[in-house]
């Protein structure tokens, strides 16, 4: 008696090649979402690396001028050295330094910081930071996909801030192990960061 020949494969079968065996039934690695495909470690880290540059150097044109303003204010003061206590003191003649310059050095500081905070937070909510658009990453909802918004953007940049950082950095280390590949501040804002 001879054998029927076995059945023919499912329309689209496509098998795989004999040096890769296929995977168990059932195995789906967390290498993508229904969002798209997560972004890893590194590729974060040189976003939030260009972003430090970037961003950094907008902050920059605020804080040199405010450095220059309020050294102004101490031009005419003179740093004294006192050899019988062992220390160096700023004596400044009558009238200096000048408040103006001071507050308006401080002023400009902090007016500087808000601002690249704000553009930094806008351009989060919206999907991407200066850094995410380099390198071909952006911040979606966990729930549909969309960039999150001003209001969460900002929850998360201050959860990230404040303790993320806070505890050996290890909010952002997160996503180098995690199967979602999320920080801390990801979970928190249920956000993905995936491929653009």
């Amino acid at each position: 008696m001879v054998p029927s020949p076995p059945p023919p494969p499912p329309p689209g079968y496509q098998p795989y090649p004999l040096s890769v065996p296929p995977p168990p039934p059932g195995y789906q690695p967390y290498v993508s979402s229904p969002l798209g495909e997560l972004a890893g470690f590194w590729i974060r880290f040189a976003s939030w690396l260009l972003d430090s540059i970037l961003y950094g150097l907008v902050a920059a044109l605020f804080v040199i001028p405010a450095v220059l303003l309020g050294a102004s204010a101490f031009q005419d003061c003179r740093w004294v050295d006192r050899d019988f206590e062992d220390t160096v003191e700023l004596v400044c003649p009558p009238g200096e330094p000048d408040a103006a310059p001071v507050i308006g050095a401080i002023a400009l500081g902090v007016l500087g910081v808000l601002f690249v905070m704000f553009i930094y937070v806008r351009a989060l909510g919206k999907g991407q930071t200066w850094g995410m658009r380099i390198t071909g990453i952006k911040l979606v909802r966990a729930d549909n996909g969309m960039p999150t918004g001003f209001g969460k953007a900002l929850g998360r940049s201050l959860f990230a801030s404040l303790v993320s950082a806070q505890v050996f950095y290890l909010g952002y280390l997160w996503a180098a192990w995690d199967d979602k590949k999320q920080t801390w501040q990801d979970k928190i804002c249920s956000t993905y960061v995936v491929r653009a």
